[in-house]
């Protein structure tokens, strides 16, 4: 329940709402902290940029690191010296550039897969790695009856999963751009993931998208493009490999490519098959987006 994410016991979440906008105003930068979290995912008011960077500036007056961080990466002026370089940052957030339309370059007709260059500035890449670093854990598959997710030797490298309890305005920022790239209410987008690729560690061939029999795509949608963001450059190998199609890519960091995991009668299209191929010096690290049919509601 998303009330548990304002604690405390809120009887609902237009409670804990009002408790945290109550310790805001009494100078708790977490209670800051979260609503910039709660306005830019519009939950439990309505979705606003504006007042998501607003109750930012607020919390990184109020000493919170986290939101100094975010700032630091969205904002692109600090103001003028001796000023308060958070309202300054907040103010200076182009938000209208991340929902602008990307240039893209196709890489394969059928199934589409395309590349973007410079999708994410560098330093919202660090920033995303900073996120993950320390937090991974190992990778897993699903069954293919859909059962809980399992470790496996087809997948050795790990990662973290991004849900409302532990992501923040940057990584939902993120989320607003891919779904404007696809065209997609932000609603479609499955939970993101951080995924990193130490020497050696893979995640062997294998198809995204979902068996159209099971009930959590009656209910949500099938898997119709995932979504990758290269969050990092400094190492070799480690390419996005589709052996059907002949194609291996590996972008520069802030670069992203997506593919449809669908053919055009819209049923599961066995060319996506494809590996995260292991890197063979340095570390990989990426931003993984799965994308369905339907928006969650």
């Amino acid at each position: 329940m998303i009330e548990a994410l304002l604690g405390d016991g809120a009887a609902s979440l237009a409670e804990g709402v009002a408790r945290a906008e109550a310790d805001a105003r009494n100078g708790v930068p977490a209670a800051s902290h979260l609503l910039a979290t709660l306005a830019a995912a519009g939950i439990g008011m309505p979705q606003s940029w504006p007042d998501a960077l607003n109750h930012l500036a607020n919390a990184a007056r109020g000493g919170s690191l986290s939101a100094q961080g975010q700032l630091e990466v969205l904002g692109t002026n600090r103001g003028a010296p001796g000023g308060d370089p958070w309202t300054a940052l907040a103010a200076s957030a182009r938000i209208a550039e991340w929902t602008a339309p990307c240039t893209k370059r196709v890489l394969n007709a059928a199934p589409r897969t395309v590349a973007i260059a410079g999708f994410l500035p560098t330093r919202a890449c660090d920033w995303l790695i900073g996120l993950a670093r320390g937090r991974v854990k190992p990778a897993l598959v699903y069954n293919p009856d859909g059962s809980p997710a399992v470790e496996a030797g087809s997948r050795s490298n790990s990662f973290i999963e991004f849900g409302i309890l532990n992501c923040d305005v940057v990584v939902l920022l993120v989320r607003q751009r891919i779904a404007a790239t696809i065209g997609v209410p932000v609603g479609a987008l499955e939970n993101s993931q951080v995924l990193h690729y130490e020497v050696g560690q893979q995640f062997a061939r294998h198809f995204d998208y979902l068996d159209p029999a099971l009930p959590e795509v009656a209910e949500r949608g099938q898997r119709i493009v995932t979504f990758l963001v290269y969050l990092n450059e400094a190492f070799d190998g480690g390419e996005t490999d589709f052996p059907r199609l002949a194609l291996r890519h590996k972008g520069a960091a802030g670069d992203a490519l997506y593919f449809g995991n669908l053919d055009a009668a819209g049923a599961p299209d066995p060319r996506t098959l494809h590996a995260g191929l292991a890197p063979t010096r340095g570390e990989k690290w990426l931003f993984s987006q799965w994308i369905r049919s339907r928006a969650r509601v």
